[in-house]
């Protein structure tokens, strides 16, 4: 098969087709630099030119989508490998959702982070696929209120729904104008999805409602959309027909294998596969076993090869060097 393009493997694997060999991408943080638009996209490309990547998944400050609302954050813990903390919330009662207000996002933290993507975007190769990390409405609710949304969901519903439209107008501004800047897709977050924190019924309507509002006015997502559900036994049947282009979640740390997946019925692309315990652990064997039943399961169609969450730290470089390699060299 004549050799093709990154972005023509991504193409292919959305629209169906065999690509030439499976697309694949990494990501972890860069706790060192996701405060500065310069540092942190030097840095994102770097990593992605150093393991030969299909694509790049923009990995900011997981705060930055509460900043501007007046969340008060502590970063010092980050340089020492900690994480960054919301100290004092935006949100404390639930008359405060009301009080809310839309955001510019050109400015202040939405700006920052508009700023990295757009140096990210010219200083990768013209064929590599740029997406663009938002988080689902109640997710950022949650951020903002430091978890009180999920109480105020039952005590103030309608309290809650207001607030939530309100983040969905500023997420979509936010994912509309990166788009714009040349990013590809987002690569929408969701980590209030499990049935520890909300039932089936409040997923339905303060979870999903709110999430296929926010893609419905982000364009779509883009053509090369994500949806990662994070954690462990997530409400998948009430997320894997998102309108996406491509679902992600945790493989081989929770339900359901991609087998499973598959055999029920599931047609989405997928976007993941590698379980990132075994890059930290470096445990060759078993990501090269894991690597072969991934292709095995999927049949080498409809994937694109990743880890099914940010991978920790430390990294394993030379653990990333060898598996971009293997995924390299699978080119018929």
């Amino acid at each position: 098969m004549t050799a093709m393009t990154r972005r023509q493997r991504i193409e292919a694997v959305l629209g169906g087709q065999a690509p030439d060999r499976p697309p694949f991408g990494f990501w972890s943080h860069f706790p060192d630099a996701d405060l500065e638009p310069e540092r942190i996209a030097r840095q994102s490309v770097d990593f992605f030119r150093r393991y030969g990547m299909d694509f790049l998944k923009s990995m900011p400050n997981g705060l930055y989508c509460v900043e501007d609302w007046g969340c008060v954050c502590d970063f010092s813990e980050v340089p020492k490998g900690g994480v960054a903390k919301v100290v004092e919330p935006a949100v404390r009662a639930p008359e405060d959702w009301q009080r809310i207000g839309v955001l510019d996002v050109t400015g202040g933290a939405y700006g920052r982070e508009l700023a990295h993507l757009r140096l990210a975007r010219s200083r990768l190769p013209e064929d590599a696929s740029l997406l663009a990390t938002v988080f689902s409405p109640l997710t950022v609710a949650a951020k903002m209120s430091n978890g009180l949304a999920l109480a105020h969901m039952r005590e103030a519903p309608d309290a809650l729904a207001a607030g939530l439209e309100t983040i969905v107008q500023v997420t979509a501004d936010f994912a509309r104008r990166a788009l714009a800047l040349g990013c590809d897709g987002v690569f929408l977050a969701t980590q209030t999805c499990t049935p520890r924190q909300l039932d089936e019924e409040e997923f339905r309507r303060f979870g999903r409602a709110f999430d296929l509002r926010l893609l419905s006015l982000a364009n779509g997502g883009g053509w090369f959309s994500c949806l990662h559900m994070h954690g462990e036994d997530v409400h998948f049947d009430l997320m894997a027909d998102y309108p996406t282009a491509a679902i992600n979640w945790h493989i081989g740390e929770t339900r359901p294998t991609v087998a499973a997946y598959r055999a029920g019925g599931g047609e989405k692309p997928i976007l993941g596969g590698l379980v990132r315990g075994l890059i930290t652990e470096g445990n060759r064997d078993a990501l090269k076993a894991n690597l072969t039943n991934l292709l095995d399961e999927t049949g080498g169609a409809g994937i694109i090869v990743g880890p099914g969450c940010g991978i920790r730290h430390p990294l394993r470089d030379d653990v990333l060097t060898w598996l971009g390699k293997e995924i390299a060299g699978l080119a018929g």
